[in-house]
Formats: structure tokens, C-alpha cells, sequence
């Protein structure tokens, strides 16, 4: 996959998977340093999905830095996530593992974000 922006997006919009998000990029002099797509699921409640950073610059931050400013963007939200690394990357930003019982599936995690969210079981997603 190619590391350039405009590259990317225009795979990402490809995929109907992805047509009904909207993607966040941090970039560099125009090339992708990492990205996420953002799921409207209700009012003030959005879902975050695809967290990837390019692999040659993994390990530098960028995947965090580009969640923070997400996240203050949207303070006012709160969200979702499936993680599909090890859930302690997105604790340290303060979400928060659905209940075991509650959770969808056995090889992801679902996760909350802020604390203080409690949603109901009803409101939990199967997927987005």
C-alpha cells in the first residue's frame, strides 16, 4: 500500500465497508503518518474504527497523538471502539473494557471511552 494521502483515501473510499465513515488522517509533508475512521452510531456517540499507522512508522506516537486530538476535538462525545491489539494501548488514553459478558465477540475487544459513559446494554454494538 502506498503511503501517500490522496492514495490511501481513494482506496479507503473504494471499499464499501468504508463509505459510511469519515476518515481522520495525521500526515507529513503529505505523507500518511496514520488514521482512523469515525462512525456517527447516535447522539453524541461515535465510533472509531481502523486505528492503523503506516507500518515503517509504527512506534512513534502518531497513532496516540492523532486519537488524542480526536478525542478534545469531540469532547462532548462518547465512543466506541473494537480493539484488535492489546486493549491496555487504548486504556492508557482512558477507555474502558465492556463487561465480559457484554462483549460481541471472542478475539476483540469492545471499549468505551469516557469512564463516566454508561451505556446500556442495548446501546453496545455489534459492529461498525
Amino acid at each position: 500500500k502506498s503511503d501517500s494521502i490522496t492514495v490511501y483515501l481513494q482506496e479507503c473510499r473504494l471499499s464499501t465497508k468504508y463509505q459510511r465513515g469519515t476518515w481522520w488522517v495525521l500526515e507529513e509533508k503529505g505523507q500518511l503518518l496514520s488514521s482512523l475512521i469515525i462512525y456517527d452510531l447516535s447522539d453524541h456517540v461515535l465510533g472509531i474504527g481502523s486505528v492503523s499507522t503506516y507500518p515503517a512508522r509504527r512506534h512513534k506516537g502518531y497513532a496516540t497523538t492523532m486519537l488524542i486530538k480526536f478525542m478534545t476535538r469531540y469532547s462532548d462525545c462518547s465512543f466506541f471502539l473494537f480493539s484488535d491489539i492489546d486493549p491496555s494501548f487504548y486504556s492508557r488514553l482512558g477507555f474502558q473494557a465492556v463487561s465480559k459478558e457484554n462483549q460481541p465477540y471472542s478475539d476483540t475487544t469492545l471499549m468505551y471511552y469516557p469512564k463516566d459513559f454508561r451505556p446500556e446494554r442495548d446501546q453496545l454494538p455489534t459492529y461498525f
